[in-house]
């Protein structure tokens, strides 16, 4: 995440040299919404110390939710973080498993920038209201993103000792035919990610994220879609470490 949130500070002192501004800055100017996105995103790395809560759910293809968590975190020191997962609800144990390793609730952050995404107002920026945003990856970009995190995932199950180690020659044949299963399955694989950005009008420090990921694929022959959402709340905490 550090190398996008450094070219949205370059860009955030780019504007306060444009604009003359000193102290905060007013979302009633009304700059281009990824420049908007751009200081908000500095903001939110520019701050020393911050916390966020959230949910994630999985609706699998028959419209059910498959698997449900909440999530709490923190940022220290300009990057040191911590999230911690409760509340997991799920239908298998597998699922639970790959969801909690496989979702970085801000992980989606280093992917956002203005060769990835389309980033639109949602809303008439008004200085008495949060700034709201819409980001759009584009659709090479979340496919890719979920491709990776899928092959992430199964290289921990390789490197599983404990799993593996019993039985590696059984293992390596079943490890191999879900390898190439993935990969067809990979091969069909449609995504489509929308964010919504919230943002505080005076000084641009996130309020929300929330974040929609709808994949189309095939599997065995068959054509499936699900969906995963995602919503995070910003909290800013003081030096004292309380939440404001």
């Amino acid at each position: 995440m550090q190398t996008i949130m450094r070219k949205a500070v370059a860009i955030t002192g780019t504007m306060v040299m444009l604009f003359g501004l000193s102290g905060c800055l007013g979302a009633s100017i009304r700059v281009p919404a990824d420049q908007a996105f751009a200081l908000s995103a500095s903001a939110l790395s520019g701050s020393d110390n911050y916390a966020f809560t959230g949910e994630m759910a999985v609706i699998n293809p028959g419209g059910k939710v498959g698997s449900r968590a909440s999530y709490e975190g923190e940022v220290s020191d300009h990057g040191n973080l911590k999230v911690q997962w409760k509340n997991l609800s799920t239908t298998s144990e597998s699922t639970a498993r790959t969801n909690r390793i496989d979702y970085r609730p801000l992980q989606i952050l280093e992917t956002i920038n203005g060769q990835t995404a389309t980033i639109s107002y949602s809303e008439k920026p008004i200085a008495s209201q949060p700034v709201s945003l819409q980001i759009q990856l584009d659709e090479k970009t979340a496919k890719e993103r979920i491709s990776s995190g899928l092959k992430k995932e199964m290289a921990l199950v390789r490197a599983d000792s404990v799993l593996v180690g019993r039985h590696p020659e059984r293992s390596e044949e079943i490890l191999t035919a879900a390898d190439k299963r993935l990969e067809r399955m990979l091969s069909t694989l449609k995504a489509t990610t929308v964010v919504h950005w919230k943002a505080n009008p005076k000084n641009w420090f996130p309020y929300q994220m929330k974040e929609e990921t709808v994949l189309s694929y095939e599997w065995q022959g068959k054509p499936y879609q699900e969906k995963r959402t995602a919503e995070t709340n910003f909290l800013v905490r003081n030096q004292g470490g309380t939440i404001k």
